[in-house]
């Protein structure tokens, strides 16, 4: 619990900071009470193709909960966190979402695809790009498609100049 404290206070003298560091100190606690921390140190679904069921929610469950701290991470002010928060949890969320199919959206949907392929085929690798016999059948042209579209959705979709995150504190 301390560590992460320690972590949030690290990243900035911001209550958002603590909060984000709270939460995740939260989410920690019951695999280290039930000294299951080491438990899931191995990589998801080890020699299988697909996950089970219970990976995957593990999965989606986990990444739920790191997006939902980065909304604290992020935000301005605790209270910029809440507004954002009650955005996300309005009676809206019931209601369908319009999308507007676009070329951009298809491509931008198209690009994540390819890259959780990417991933997912080398999650035992270090690098999810590594495909140095791991796949067989037409490796180099599998790795110049992944390539190529990291590169196009670079340019497409890099957006605006930012600065830095670390460049604030």
């Amino acid at each position: 619990m301390i560590i992460f404290i320690i972590s949030g206070f690290w990243h900035g003298a911001n209550w958002t900071f603590i909060a984000w560091g709270f939460l995740n100190a939260i989410y920690f606690l019951p695999l280290l009470l039930s000294q299951n921390n080491r438990r899931y140190i191995d990589v998801v679904a080890k020699g299988k193709l697909f996950p089970s069921l219970k990976e995957l929610l593990s999965m989606l469950i986990t990444f739920s909960l790191t997006v939902f701290a980065w909304i604290f991470f992020r935000s301005e002010s605790i209270e910029h966190a809440y507004l954002y928060l009650t955005g996300i949890f309005d009676s809206s969320i019931i209601s369908p979402p319009e999308i507007d199919v676009t070329l951009q959206y298809v491509s931008t949907v198209f690009f994540i695809f390819i890259l959780l392929i990417a991933e997912w085929s080398n999650r035992d690798s270090q690098f999810a790009l590594d495909f140095q016999g791991r796949i067989k059948v037409n490796s180099a042209f599998l790795r110049n498609i992944i390539y190529i579209t990291l590169i196009f959705s670079i340019f497409v979709f890099g957006g605006g100049q930012q600065d830095f995150i670390y460049f604030q504190f």
